[in-house]
């Protein structure tokens, strides 16, 4: 958890290459940069490509493993968090991440497992955020911002959108 965000990243997959650490000071800096509110939460579940087949195929009707779906909490159903929401902090939303999936990706684009990762991380979290890449011009906006954060070489390496 960081110090101004309630940041939690869950391993339903054992990986001791991920600095979970750094990913949420990555995500700590992306939401203080975006005037995000303090407090604001969200949670990462990191997994494998069976996990991420599933809720692909749930969510969005694709019976394949994808690298990262994002669901934004002002989406859909509002879900009841009890008290009377005032003083509440507010909870962005979930990310899912297929760890297989983005290993088999950093491998075909000639990155460190390290960078892809906080690439999909990063693209996750900007959805949450209100980011997409609908059109050209929400995919430049979208680009634009993973290029703040990542540097440019990185987010153009195969230079493609995630299929989320």
């Amino acid at each position: 958890m960081s110090d101004r965000y309630d940041i939690a990243i869950e391993e339903a997959t054992v990986a001791d290459d991920v600095d979970v650490a750094a990913l949420a000071a990555m995500i700590e800096t992306v939401l203080a940069d975006g005037a995000i509110e303090e407090g604001s939460a969200l949670t990462i579940v990191l997994a494998d490509d069976a996990v991420l087949r599933a809720l692909n195929l749930e969510h969005r009707g694709a019976d394949e493993p994808t690298d990262v779906l994002s669901f934004p909490a002002d989406e859909g159903e509002p879900f009841p968090q009890g008290g009377d929401g005032e003083d509440e902090p507010r909870y962005l939303g979930d990310i899912a991440v297929s760890l297989d999936t983005v290993r088999a990706q950093a491998a075909e684009l000639g990155l460190a497992f390290a960078l892809e990762l906080r690439h999909v991380i990063l693209h996750g979290t900007l959805h949450l955020l209100g980011f997409d890449h609908r059109t050209p011009a929400e995919e430049a906006a979208m680009r634009t911002r993973e290029e703040a954060v990542l540097g440019d070489s990185t987010v153009h390496a195969g230079d493609r959108a995630h299929d989320d």
